[in-house]
């Protein structure tokens, strides 16, 4: 290695050659004086050896670790709008991963560490759905420099999220049919705004920024279109929408008597004005269970409706855009409405009662005569129970008020105070616990 000074300039240059190869390599040294440039250029010559030998981690990432984690989310936060992001995502993923920052004192990049996440997440009161969205944002912006060459790997990449189930401080129910038809029929002009949601699964942010060239209710087959720009998923969607809704929809464009602007030019309904509404057709924002009816709810309102249809699981996660079939089994499906009683009553299963041979051992019963249900047997006006109770053997009765069961009938047997002695019955009585 060596400095010199090109014909005509003032400042040193240097050369050198690593260890590795015979390539030269040429550096501006930006100095006047032979003695300081000789000095810089042998230290740069040090650092790139130890480089090279895995001693000293890359310039770039060295240079990254000395600048504060503002000065890198100001360019990350920068990028997100670049690529298109939400101006609502954007600015939650500034604010949220200052706020950790800051409460975890976490000022260079080296100081990221998943025990102060842990320790943050135990300190906090909020619910475990937005400390997992905490540590999401934050791992984004991790993973984006590690893309970006300035750190190595996400030290946040180790961190689990925190289980959410039965721990939501917000659980939705879905409304019955009978409470939406109140709902939309007592609302007033609100009431078309609840049945679009109800039937198409739109989001509040979507029905809000819905315009009349996004409804296309004169085709063969009308449907309304979610633009990208006002999508969760920022996709293009079509949704079909019904014969009586499109009916709804084209009286309300003649009353407004506008093709042109917003659907909903006044706004939407909040929460608190579906609240209202609710309370006056009598149903209850908050039921026992502590699951809330609010604008989103009507989204579960729209995939329960769409399972209580047959509508398949494949179709149904099409109709809400959902990427991942959990969220349209388990989330947006409210289980309390499904009919699990008339669908179990059509599974086969063997016929019952039918001849039983004596002494069959069946769950420990000794019968002692075939029981048969037959017509003559059992009338399904007035059922003789008796009929189905097998008859016991002659022998020891149970005592006062009591059943043996290797005995007869000895008055009313009494369930609370134990006295039915199972040892002549139970393949387990005499063994030895």
């Amino acid at each position: 290695m060596y400095s010199y000074k090109p014909t005509g300039s003032r400042f040193y240059r240097g050369r050198y050659r690593l260890s590795n190869g015979p390539r030269w390599y040429e550096v501006a040294l930006r100095v006047e004086q032979r003695e300081v440039a000789d000095a810089k250029l042998q230290k740069i010559v040090r650092e790139k050896e130890h480089e090279l030998l895995g001693w000293l981690p890359a310039k770039p990432f060295r240079d990254a670790a000395e600048t504060p984690i503002a000065g890198h989310l100001s360019e990350y936060v920068a990028d997100l709008a670049a690529r298109g992001a939400s101006k609502k995502h954007v600015a939650l993923s500034r604010n949220r991963v200052l706020r950790l920052c800051g409460a975890c004192s976490w000022r260079l990049l080296r100081d990221i560490t998943p025990n102060g996440f842990t320790r943050w997440r135990a300190s906090q009161s909020l619910a475990a759905k937005t400390c997992n969205e905490y540590l999401g944002l934050t791992s984004a912006f991790l993973n984006w420099l590690v893309k970006a060459e300035r750190i190595t790997s996400n030290p946040l990449a180790t961190v689990t999220k925190a289980e959410t189930r039965g721990r939501e401080r917000r659980v939705r129910r879905a409304l019955s049919i009978d409470e939406l038809t109140k709902v939309i029929h007592a609302s007033g002009e609100r009431g078309l705004f609840y049945m679009l949601a109800a039937y198409t699964g739109l989001r509040r942010g979507e029905m809000k920024a819905l315009v009349w060239s996004d409804l296309h209710l004169d085709e063969a087959r009308p449907y309304v279109k979610a633009r990208s720009s006002t999508t969760k998923n920022s996709k293009l969607s079509a949704l079909p929408l019904l014969p009586e809704l499109v009916a709804l929809l084209k009286a309300y464009q003649a009353k407004e008597g506008r093709t042109t602007g917003k659907v909903f030019p006044a706004g939407v309904p909040r929460a608190s004005t579906l609240r209202k509404d609710l309370a006056q057709c009598g149903i209850e924002s908050v039921d026992e269970l502590g699951r809330r009816v609010d604008i989103h709810a009507l989204r579960k309102t729209f995939c329960t409706l769409l399972h209580l249809s047959g509508v398949s699981q494949r179709m149904a996660q099409e109709f809400m855009r959902h990427s991942e079939a959990r969220l349209t089994n388990e989330v947006y499906t409210d289980a309390t409405h499904l009919p699990l009683h008339s669908e179990l009553n059509k599974i086969a299963r063997p016929a019952l009662l039918q001849t039983v041979p004596q002494n069959s051992g069946i769950l420990g019963v000794k019968v002692s005569k075939t029981v048969q249900t037959t017509d003559s047997a059992i009338s399904a006006e007035s059922p003789d129970l008796s009929q189905l109770v097998p008859v016991c053997p002659s022998g020891e009765s149970g005592g006062e008020g009591g059943i043996r069961t290797h005995g007869t009938v000895s008055g009313t047997p009494d369930f609370e105070s134990g006295t039915i002695d199972h040892s002549a019955t139970s393949p387990v009585a005499n063994r030895e616990t």
